[in-house]
């Protein structure tokens, strides 16, 4: 044999392990598709535990030139569970407001007995034929002076 074919062997041999590689790699991203697939799209009742997924990514070794695209590829920006957002008003502040002040019975027979100590405000959208309004209720709450 002649140094050129040990070289053209020597490539054959790497060429063919590399499609080995290859086809190893396309088998099991094909098999993670359909675990996923099955996953999203399968019935509810069969549900798959998260060590068996995990012991499947874990078990494949990937060749080199996927290392390197993923490498290269950008990073995705994850963004941490944030608490909640302040409620905007959903109302327009625009509408008129129509205020309903709602006293408990007690408090109507005798005021003079009583003591404001705060009060529930709740708005909604109202609607009469031809003209839209926010209803605000407000409800006093009292104590024993």
């Amino acid at each position: 044999m002649t140094a050129r074919e040990t070289e053209l062997t020597q490539q054959l041999a790497e060429s063919q392990q590399g499609l080995t590689a290859a086809l190893r790699e396309n088998q099991l991203l094909r098999e993670k598709i359909n675990l996923l697939l099955r996953r999203v799209f399968g019935s509810s009742s069969e549900k798959m535990d998260a060590a068996q997924l995990q012991l499947l990514l874990s078990g494949a070794e990937l060749a080199e030139p996927l290392a390197e695209e993923q490498a290269k590829a950008p990073k995705l920006k994850t963004r941490a569970h944030t608490a909640h957002k302040a409620r905007l008003p959903r109302l327009p502040q625009s509408l008129p407001v129509v205020e309903e002040v709602i006293d408990p019975e007690p408090v109507k027979a005798a005021p003079e007995q009583f003591r404001q100590i705060g009060q529930e405000i709740s708005e909604q959208l109202d609607y009469e034929p031809a003209r839209y309004f926010r209803r605000r209720l407000v409800r006093r709450t009292y104590v024993c002076a």
